[in-house]
């Protein structure tokens, strides 16, 4: 019986064992990965067409490194690795007097996180305290693996049919889209938003906030 055929997660790990392609040792050389149970932990596998991109994650930088593997009837290719930025794309409505169960109820959508004005609040070496304001926020792919815009869109096919009942709270709320884009400064990419996209985020008459963040050693070099 023939052997079973390796995981695109084993290819990559076995990839970062044994490189064969100078990428891998231009982005992997250069960082120390979280480990699990003695091996790189895989943070994700996200499918481009046919290309499996493997996420793996370095030690204390918020970004991700990946080995992108394609599958053959032999077993796997080796297309490279790069960067990938640790993107996060919410929607946040922020009101000085709605609680968030009203702005749930105006929505029609449930958030992935939220607090209400008055709410108790205890910060690490402070007073307890109260929310002087709410924040709702929607952010349906969170932290994982993934490029910018394939979670805005995500996000804009969530809250397309809620497009009117949102634009109805600017007049009382702070509406935005919240983006916090970390990435390898040596490899940044960008934030690119399709046409479509553009159209929809103008259907919610929110405004879009991005944050940048770099870091990470240089790359290491090779022969």
């Amino acid at each position: 019986m023939p052997a079973p055929r390796p995981t695109a997660e084993q290819a990559a790990l076995a990839e970062l064992r044994s490189p064969t392609c100078a990428t891998t040792t231009q982005f992997f050389a250069a960082h120390v990965l979280e480990h699990t149970d003695g091996e790189p932990r895989v943070h994700g596998v996200v499918l481009d067409g046919d290309v499996h991109q493997v996420h793996f994650r370095p030690q204390g930088e918020d970004y991700f490194l990946v080995v992108m593997v394609r599958a053959t009837p032999d077993g796997w290719d080796i297309l490279g690795a790069r960067a990938s930025a640790r993107a996060r794309v919410a929607l946040s409505i922020v009101s000085e007097t709605l609680l968030a169960e009203d702005i749930t109820r105006a929505t029609g959508l449930d958030p992935t996180d939220a607090w209400s004005v008055g709410d108790k609040w205890t910060r690490p070496g402070r007073k307890p305290s109260r929310r002087t304001f709410t924040r709702w926020t929607l952010c349906p792919e969170g932290d994982h693996p993934g490029e910018f815009e394939d979670k805005l869109t995500r996000l804009l096919d969530l809250t397309q049919e809620a497009a009117p009942r949102i634009r109805a709270l600017g007049a009382t709320c702070d509406v935005n889209v919240t983006v916090g884009y970390r990435g390898y400064a040596k490899q940044m990419w960008g934030v690119p938003i399709e046409r479509d996209d553009l159209s929809r985020l103008a259907a919610l008459d929110a405004g879009l906030d991005i944050d940048l963040y770099a870091g990470g050693p240089a790359l290491a070099e090779v022969p």
